[in-house]
């Protein structure tokens, strides 16, 4: 599943196995939709995190009483500065990574669409 990589720019979809990469990368990642959730509680001061479901007690969420909130990754968790961005856009950054997760099977299917046309 080896992607190819440029240092300025990331990853490039520019062939089929490109797309076959993220195919496979989305169908080992836990399934969308993801959602930014803001918690704060003792375990995790002023966190932001992208989830499987979303916040639900309005702007932060209090985990202590809750065994499954459905973090799949952290962008900020500032007790302890345990993970802390280095341009202070955590928020922002998991807009990203939940907005892409969630829509990445649809812009695979136009991308694979694309490539066919362009093959045609």
């Amino acid at each position: 599943m080896a992607c190819r990589y440029d240092a300025a720019y990331g990853m490039r979809m520019t062939t089929a196995a490109d797309l076959d990469a993220l195919t496979a990368l989305d169908q080992a990642a836990t399934p969308g939709p993801w959602y930014v959730r803001a918690m704060d509680d003792e375990n995790a001061t002023c966190a932001t995190a992208v989830a499987t479901k979303p916040n639900t007690s309005g702007d932060n969420d209090d985990l202590s009483g809750s065994t499954y909130h459905g973090v799949v990754a952290a962008t900020s968790i500032q007790h302890h500065d345990y993970v802390v961005t280095a341009d202070g856009r955590s928020r922002e950054n998991a807009a990203l990574i939940a907005a892409v997760r969630t829509a990445l099977p649809e812009l695979l299917r136009l991308a694979r669409i694309g490539a066919a046309a362009d093959r045609a």
